[in-house]
């Protein structure tokens, strides 16, 4: 996206690389000034600028000024909720930014540019606010300026804020031969410029290393120069560069190489860098919304999945680190997997692969060790449901009852104590007795009660808490029976119904209750991934708030997440 003066655009990302860069022989110095809510610095640790190139909370750091290019990182979610703007300048010391040819600033994140705001017919200032970030309803946005002071960076910095000494530093002796013009394409970027070289011709472009097969995202040594890195994003080079700093030295923060404290006579590692600790707090959290939608939408796997590990390696965070903040997230996702299965109440065999397969990618990404247990219950759960699913279609038991009369012909499927429900007007009247499901009836038989249909006149079946209930062609062949195992006992007459009447459900069909996955997904954000009672987040199910068989709908307004046990706890209520 490209900006003109005065626009704006939104910055979604965690992290932005601010780039500046022009193509005249002229240098440019850049600045940020981080304002609070009344349009000034706190204090002067809130300039940021070639003599104090890191703010103190690592949110804002210049990484390089050289030749012909700048470049700033900005991790937006570690700046403090008191900043509410972080402007961006810059500042000439020879002639001013009308000499300045090709200014163009650049917002990059790893995807790529997001944005940028090429500088057309700047005033004649030595002193220019360039953009800004700001704060607008919780969320990130750039604004294109381009405003000048013709008072030059004091004017600017006295603007915001900044204590300036009387005293003016004098400038530096110029060099008799001019500075080297920079070349068209992106120069080499690093954190100390390379000093000038007495001669107009343009320097050569950097060295590219030769990608190897297959290679990874990731920080690669540039070829001839040991003190920088070059970013491979996993196709191209890019042109964001960084120092290299030695990653053996325990004194020395191998990611932003200040100094670390090491203990003496080697009890325990080194501390970890108080400068990048905060930085990095703020990267993880962003990190987890990241992949939590990334697992959402497509699971672990493709390019938004490598693109998220691939954020971690360009911010220099240890893979380590990632896979501890990836475990409790994994655990989620099963969980997920598994309460959208179970929705529409039968788990297809592709299910059942998926959930394997999620389970074996997770664990090539973080450890899953220390919820095993928890994992294996999800997979019994899953097989039982898969087993289940098989009865409905018609992998029916048999039973041997010699005890039974039964015809000639006729198999047993079915025979477990139960309690019939018979909902009157004075209130719910129970008997005791046997359900019994063969291929050619269903029957209750009780005390002073029984119920005798054949399948033809049975039109649905299904379990509710602890109960099946009974829909029937007439009002004294229905009814609702409680029985020991409602989701195995509504599994075989279901079955049983499908065989006699020959119904076949097309690969992919369901019947009314099956939750859409849109819908599914509604609830599941809703109620955040929980019970809805007890706040538990294992073994949920998606739960009709009115029951189905009252006429309760298969809405978002309708469904609830609950967990196994306060769904059957609901049950018993009803």
């Amino acid at each position: 996206m490209e900006l003109t003066r005065g626009a704006n655009a939104p910055v979604n990302s965690a992290a932005v690389s601010l780039v500046l860069r022009w193509g005249s022989g002229r240098e440019v110095d850049p600045q940020a000034l981080l304002l609070d809510e009344s349009g000034k610095i706190r204090g002067n640790d809130d300039f940021v600028f070639f003599n104090a190139p890191r703010h103190p909370s690592g949110a804002v750091v210049l990484e390089e000024s050289a030749s012909g290019t700048a470049t700033m990182r900005l991790t937006l979610t570690a700046i403090e909720p008191a900043v509410h703007k972080v402007v961006i300048a810059g500042s000439v010391e020879q002639g001013s930014f009308r000499d300045i040819d090709a200014l163009t600033l650049t917002v990059r994140d790893t995807t790529g540019v997001l944005l940028s705001y090429p500088l057309h017919g700047s005033d004649a200032v030595t002193a220019m606010v360039l953009g800004e970030f700001y704060r607008r309803n919780g969320d990130w946005k750039f604004r294109a300026v381009g405003q000048g002071w013709s008072s030059g960076l004091r004017g600017l910095a006295e603007e915001f804020g900044v204590e300036v000494d009387d005293e003016e530093t004098a400038p530096p002796v110029q060099a008799s031969a001019p500075p080297p013009v920079a070349p068209p394409s992106a120069p080499v970027s690093g954190y100390t410029p390379a000093p000038a070289a007495a001669s107009f011709a343009p320097p050569a472009a950097p060295p590219v290393p030769i990608p190897a097969p297959d290679m990874p995202a990731g920080w690669y040594s540039v070829p001839g120069d040991s003190a920088r890195l070059r970013w491979w994003s996993g196709s191209v080079w890019t042109e964001d560069y960084r120092p290299a700093f030695p990653v053996d030295d325990p004194a020395t923060c191998p990611r932003c190489g200040r100094p670390r404290h090491v203990p003496r006579f080697g009890a325990g590692g080194p501390a970890a860098c108080r400068w990048c600790e905060a930085e990095v707090s703020g990267l993880l959290e962003s990190w987890r919304g990241q992949v939590w939608q990334v697992l959402a939408t497509g699971g672990p796997s493709g390019p938004a999945w490598e693109e998220a590990w691939g954020m971690l390696r360009f911010h220099l965070i240890s893979e380590n680190t990632g896979r501890e903040a990836l475990r409790p997230l994994a655990i989620a996702h099963l969980e997920r997997v598994v309460a959208f299965a179970f929705a529409d109440g039968e788990i297809d065999q592709s299910e059942l692969e998926d959930f394997e397969r999620t389970i074996t990618t997770l664990q090539k990404y973080t450890d899953l060790g220390m919820a095993a247990q928890h994992i294996e219950g999800l997979r019994q759960r899953m097989l039982r449901g898969r087993a289940l699913t098989q009865v409905k279609v018609g992998d029916l038991p048999r039973v041997e009852r010699p005890d039974l009369h039964l015809e000639a012909d006729e198999l047993l499927y079915l025979d477990v104590n139960a309690t019939q429900i018979r909902y009157l007007a004075s209130g719910p009247k129970q008997a005791s007795g046997r359900l019994i499901g063969s291929s050619k009836k269903f029957r209750f038989v009780g005390d002073g009660a029984g119920v005798e249909l054949s399948w033809a006149k049975m039109v649905a079946v299904r379990h509710e808490y602890d109960t099946v209930v009974i829909q029937a062609t007439t009002a004294r062949g229905g009814g609702t029976y409680r029985v020991p195992d409602a989701e195995y006992v509504a599994a075989v007459l279901e079955g049983a119904l499908r065989v006699a009447k020959r119904l076949v459900l097309a690969p992919g069909q369901r019947d009314s209750r099956a939750v859409p996955q849109d819908v599914k997904a509604r609830v599941w954000q809703r109620d955040g991934g929980r019970c809805q009672q007890c706040g538990d987040n294992r073994y949920l199910e998606f739960d009709h708030i009115i029951p189905w068989s009252q006429g309760g709908a298969t809405s978002v307004e309708n469904l609830q997440i609950l967990c196994r046990k306060c769904n059957q706890q609901k049950g018993a209520r009803i």
